[in-house]
This record gives structure tokens, sequence and C-alpha cells, in this order.
């Protein structure tokens, strides 16, 4: 009989279901009131006449299974999702019914298997829901509270593997995630907030080896007045005008091959192709692929980094507070500070192999173009602010700088403007800058 008592407290007692309404949310689990432990058992709801209308089982705080009850206390079968209507508040009906539907609902594919599977209280889709790959395979499964996602989800590639997991807020991704490649090695792991990324993230090859980001070298510039354009120029650098910049950080260098396709294999995107060589040459993308690169390098670094500014570019291009007054950057002798037309062969150039500037920095003149974060206006100039000007509130073509290696000498001035839409093309490429606060 002792026996048979322990046996019965181990294993045979279960805890009396629970009504749901009195449990307590903490960090997306549920307690009961005064625990500190997430609950575990039976949980049910009643109709406000009395009968029961759900119940359900949690296991440390999260719901697995549950059903609805019809008032004749059967189970209420499960109705197709393509049968309900959805009315202008985007709640959900059974035809020719006046009450928001509650209950379980389901929808297949055009080969006989389910689409989804789920919940729906008061006529928005509640708890736990299922949807399936076409070959039957789990996609994506989570819970909903009235009507948004609101807890943990994970996702699954169609092999059966997944490919993601984390917590929804209110219907945005919250806290931390993780991500997988399709051999389920772990490909990111960092946090949201509002649905945003939040913080530094960390990344790996499908190896298990860890991507680390290799951050351009940054110099310091101190910030300064000096005369913008040129008046002997092209009609786009007129007039000359006095311009002060504040204080601010640029890359030593151009942006190598080797710095963005660390970041190509940590984001997904797809490497750039080279002319034959990769590493330490400048890396050629489009204007949205090096805001995207600094963006990424801002989560990072936990600092905004950023594209220069067109004046930002051309004060540290002429030296800054140490200019010396060169027409290139550095020198009045090209072949001394860049790659052009009559020095390159046509053939990228690693960075850094020629005399830097007054400031240290290598290849403002010649090499490749490089991108600015300002809208291209040929009459700017005229218009400009004196201090920390930013160009044109909008525009076709972004401002490019610093000519390249079929560019002559005269384009490579530090004076020099271009522009275009922003395209990819082998002799653009770009360096970082970031404010100094």
């Amino acid at each position: 009989l002792l026996i048979i008592t322990v046996l019965m407290l181990m294993h045979g007692c279960s805890k009396e279901p629970l009504d749901e309404s009195i449990l307590i949310e903490k960090d997306r689990l549920m307690y009961e009131p005064n625990s500190d432990e997430p609950y575990s058992g039976e949980v049910f709801t009643n109709y406000f006449t009395g009968e029961k209308e759900y119940q359900g089982r949690y296991e440390n705080g999260l719901l697995i299974e549950y059903s609805y009850i019809n008032k004749d206390g059967g189970v209420k079968e499960p109705v197709n999702g393509e049968t309900l209507m959805i009315d202008s508040s985007g709640l959900l009906y059974e035809v020719s019914r006046q009450k928001p539907y509650t209950g379980d609902v389901f929808e297949l594919n055009k080969n006989g298997g389910r689409k989804y599977f789920g919940s729906i209280k008061g006529g928005r889709r509640d708890k736990l829901w299922t949807y399936l790959h076409s070959n039957g395979q789990k996609a994506e499964e989570g819970t909903f509270k009235d009507g948004i996602k609101d807890g943990k989800w994970t996702f699954w590639h169609n092999n059966g593997r997944k490919e993601k997991e984390g917590t929804f807020l209110n219907g945005k991704e919250y806290g931390k995630w993780t991500y997988f490649h399709s051999n389920e090695q772990k490909k990111k792991v960092g946090n949201y907030k509002n649905g945003k990324s939040d913080g530094k993230w960390t990344y790996w090859y499908d190896n298990g080896r860890e991507i680390n980001p290799i951050m351009p070298e940054l110099v310091t510039i101190k910030g300064g007045t000096f005369r913008m354009g040129s008046n002997s120029g092209n009609f786009h650098e007129k007039p000359a005008h006095t311009i002060t910049v504040s204080d601010f950080n640029i890359s030593k260098m151009e942006v190598t091959f080797e710095q963005y396709d660390t970041f190509c294999d940590a984001t997904g995107r797809k490497r750039p192709d080279d002319e034959g060589s990769r590493r330490d040459r400048p890396v050629n993308v489009t204007w949205h692929d090096a805001v995207a690169f600094c963006e990424w390098m801002s989560q990072q670094t936990g600092k905004k980094v950023r594209l220069p500014t067109e004046a930002e570019w051309e004060y540290a291009a002429r030296g800054g507070n140490k200019s010396k007054g060169y027409t290139y950057s550095g020198s009045n002798n090209l072949d001394a500070v860049g790659w052009y037309y009559d020095n390159s062969s046509y053939e990228p150039r690693p960075v850094g192999q020629k005399q830097p500037n007054e400031l240290g920095l290598y290849d403002m003149s010649g090499n490749v173009w490089e991108w600015c974060a300002d809208w291209y206006d040929e009459d700017y100039y005229s218009r400009s602010p004196q201090t920390d000007p930013k160009g044109p509130d909008s525009g076709t073509y972004r401002i490019l700088r610093g000519g390249g290696r079929y560019s002559l000498d005269d384009i490579c001035r530090s004076a020099n403007r271009w522009y275009s839409q922003g395209y990819r093309n082998q002799i653009v490429g770009f360096r970082c800058a970031q404010d100094i606060k």
C-alpha cells in the first residue's frame, strides 16, 4: 500500500487543470501566480454559460496542444479556412454566422496535403499555428495573440532542418534570433528590437568557422575651413567657395575585396566579380552596396559608419588642415600618388602602393572612382551651405570623386567632380567615413 501511494504521488496524481485566464505572462512564458517556475500542466476556459469551451496543455510555460469544445461536450471539428469570410475589420466568420469564428482551422494544398492548421478565437488567429511545405515538412510554427505573431517561432527548410528561430513581440522580431545554414550549422546570431537588428551579430560559415569582419582602418581628420571647387575647372566645379567641415574619420584606404567579401559571406550577398584578382584590390560595387557595407559595419562596431560627404571627401583629399595646396591628393606629380591612364596599364592595383597625402590617406587620386553620400546637382555649389554641406535633398545621380585607372591626369584633380546613377562599374569603389562624437 505504501509503495502504491508513493507511485501515485510521483506519477498518478496530476495537477488539476487551471483556468487559463489566471496564468501570468513573463518573457513570453506563462506562470502560475506567485510561482517562479514556468507552468506545466492542463488548462481550460469556459463559455460564459459555464460549459467548457477550450482545453490545452502547457510544458515549461509554452502551449503544446489544445482543442476547442462544443457546448454538448464534443470536440469541435476544425473547418477549412478557405470557407471562412473576412469582414472589413479583418475578423473571420463562418458563412451565415453573425459571431466571429472560434475554433480550429486548416487549409489544403493542391496535392491534398495540409498547408497550415491552427486556431482562431473571436475571428483572429490565436495560440499555436503550424505551416507546412508542399512536401509535408514543417515550414514554420509559433503562437499568435489577437491575430498577431507573438511568442516563440521556429522556421524550417523544406528538408526538415531548421532555418531560424526566435521570438516575436506584437508582430515584430524581438530579442535573440538564431539562423542556420541548410546543414543546421549556425549561420548568425543576434538581437532584434521592434523588428530591427539591434547590436552586434555573430556570423559563421557552414563549416562552423566564425566570420570575422575586417573593419577598414580609419584616420581622424581635424575639421577646418577650405576653398572647395575651382574657378578654372569644369562648369560644375564653379564657383569656388568657402566651406567649413567638422571633425570626422575616413578610411585610410579604399575598401578592398577582402573586406567586402566578409560582409558578403556574413549577410548572404553574392560576392562581386573581379578582374582576376581580389584581396587587397579596391572592390567595385553599386552605391547601394557601399551603403549596405557601411550599415553592416555600424552594426558590428556599434558606431555609425557611412559614406563621406562630398565636402568631407574633397577636404580630406586636399590634405585637410595640413594641406600644401597640391593639385592632386598629396602631390603635384600624379605618378607619385595615383594610378591613372599613363601608369596603370589599365589594371586594378592593390591599395596603398603609392605615396599617401598630407593626412596619410592613400589613392584619393586615381585607381578607382569613389562614391560619396551626396546627390549630384551641377549648380549645387552656388547655394551650398557654408558648414558641413550634405548635398541636395534629392536627385538622379550620386557623386563620384577621385578619378580611376583609365582617367587622364586632369580628371584626377582633387577638385574634379563626376556622377553616376549608382550602378556598379569595374572602376568605381568607395571608402568609409564616421562622425566623431
